[in-house]
């Protein structure tokens, strides 16, 4: 047990590492048809994400954008995709990743797979959240520019009019037109604004760096040294509680008793 307690292992073969996800959110489609509910949701609840990551479609996809040393590739693959998991932390956004594989180095390349594949399936989420607004802020310009160009169109033939001496149109229908084009061209450019402050307001997922990178096997090794220590000072209590409560017999007493035998 001794041996145990002090011998020094070579380096463990498995290494455990993990990370948090912080996932993006967008304009719900249902605030952006009827301005209702949160303003902002996530991309996909967290739940949803940590069953994301525990397809064995999406490990494939990170072992395949991994890159394992040559020297432990086989083996951090098969760890990868045995060990890959996420766990959902608390509010509606984060997520824990935790995977295995034969190399510190391999752990980071892994896990940094892990957050470009989630990257990239989130970016189209995003792209998909964000193309209701997109398309009502061009309509938006389209409509602003078309009565930008009616009026523009009229101050021309006004000018027209005015150097080839036709008649003036009367001030009134002048202001009547400006009028009725005002209050729709306000309208348009306030949805605008507030459509690209939307747009604007959208978050990508990120991933953190690799937070902590351990050894499996030292960890194993230093829970089995903690209990064979805790064991020998156990023994050595119930030794030394025996010696106390119950003396051995004296010398002399043994040989006495030898001697008086027949």
């Amino acid at each position: 047990m001794l041996t145990l307690v002090f011998y020094h292992p070579k380096p463990p073969d498995a290494w455990i590492g993990q990370t948090t996800i912080t996932i993006g959110e967008a304009p719900p489609v249902s605030f952006i048809v009827q301005l209702s509910g949160p303003a902002l949701a996530p991309l996909e609840p967290p739940r949803a994400l940590v069953a994301r990551i525990s397809d064995q479609r999406f490990k494939e996809r990170v072992a395949d954008r991994t890159s394992f040393d040559p020297d432990t590739a086989a083996f951090s693959k098969q760890m990868l995709t045995a060990s890959l998991r996420g766990v959902a932390l608390d509010g509606d956004r984060m997520v824990r990743v935790e995977l295995s594989a034969g190399s510190p180095a391999d752990v980071r390349s892994a896990l940094k797979a892990v957050a470009e594949e989630t990257s990239s399936i989130h970016a189209a989420l995003l792209d998909r959240s964000l193309a209701p607004l997109r398309a009502r802020i061009g309509d938006s310009k389209a409509r602003v520019a078309a009565i930008e160009k009616a009026n523009d169109d009229l101050n021309a033939r006004i000018l027209n009019m005015d150097a080839g001496g036709s008649p003036r149109p009367s001030p009134t229908i002048l202001s009547l037109a400006a009028t009725a084009a005002l209050p729709a061209w306000n309208t348009l450019k306030d949805r605008i604004q507030i459509d690209e402050n939307l747009a604007a307001s959208s978050e990508a997922t990120v991933a953190q760096p690799a937070l902590e990178i351990s050894p499996v096997a030292s960890r194993a090794l230093g829970t089995l040294t903690a209990s064979i220590i805790a064991g020998l000072v156990m023994l050595l209590a119930i030794c030394l509680l025996a010696a106390a409560i119950g003396p051995w017999p004296r010398l002399a007493d043994r040989t006495t008793e030898i001697d008086a035998r027949p």
